[in-house]
């Protein structure tokens, strides 16, 4: 998938420890089953200043629960400190768990997919930005909305075409078939034969999200109806 290899071994402690022990100290994990769960104080740092010696802007209590399959299954990021609370509009879902990303679009847009580059950008990310939200009142980063119209929103931005869901849900099944024949439909709507239409683009769309990863987001579609 991409960037998204194939693992051979699961995660293992020893990785997850070497992720938190430089940038985040006051972080502990231990095995919790098929998962690793990471609970204390998580620093949260300017963008792209991590460990700046001035020291981090801020600071959130939070338990994060890392399957062992990571990064192809989501992990799922609490706040427990009772600093956010728990509404859509702070990017909180109703069990309690914060809102990072859409996964698929981490997978794909991100530069390092490894723990420590979800710790150092996503989840800081999302901690900064609530930090800025409790300063000014707004988000200091480009948000998606919230369920199915982020999913949209999200995977629009991956194919660079509006957000117009039924030919995103076109283009993505198209992507899940495997290769791109030219004698199928273009997925833009236009009866026109790909081959006669955005082959091009098809083709480069493949290349970057490939079978299984288009048939993952159309799953995450289905999951919001």
């Amino acid at each position: 998938m991409g960037k998204l290899v194939k693992r051979r071994d699961k995660l293992t402690l020893c990785e997850v420890k070497d992720a938190i022990n430089f940038n985040q100290p006051r972080l502990h994990v231990e095995i919790n089953g098929q998962s690793f769960l990471i609970r204390g104080t998580f620093l949260v740092f300017e963008a792209g200043a991590v460990c700046n010696p001035a020291g981090p802007l801020t600071r959130f209590e939070i338990e994060l629960i890392i399957p062992d399959r990571f990064p192809h299954v989501q992990p799922e990021l609490f706040e427990i400190g009772g600093r956010i609370p728990w509404k859509l509009c702070r990017h909180i879902n109703g069990d309690g768990s914060c809102c990072v990303a859409v996964w698929e679009h981490w997978l794909i847009k991100a530069d390092d997919i490894s723990i420590a580059g979800y710790l150092n950008g996503s989840v800081n990310g999302f901690f900064l930005g609530q930090y800025y939200y409790e300063n000014n009142g707004e988000w200091p980063f480009g948000e998606f909305s919230h369920g199915r119209e982020g999913l949209i929103e999200a995977y629009s931005d991956l194919l660079g075409m509006p957000p117009r869901e039924q030919n995103i849900v076109n283009c993505l099944q198209t992507l899940a078939q495997g290769w791109p024949k030219g004698h199928r439909l273009c997925p833009c709507g236009s009866n026109e034969k790909l081959s006669n239409c955005h082959h091009k683009l098809v083709m480069k769309l493949h290349k970057s999200i490939p079978p299984p990863m288009a048939k993952q987001m159309l799953r995450r579609l289905n999951s919001q109806n």
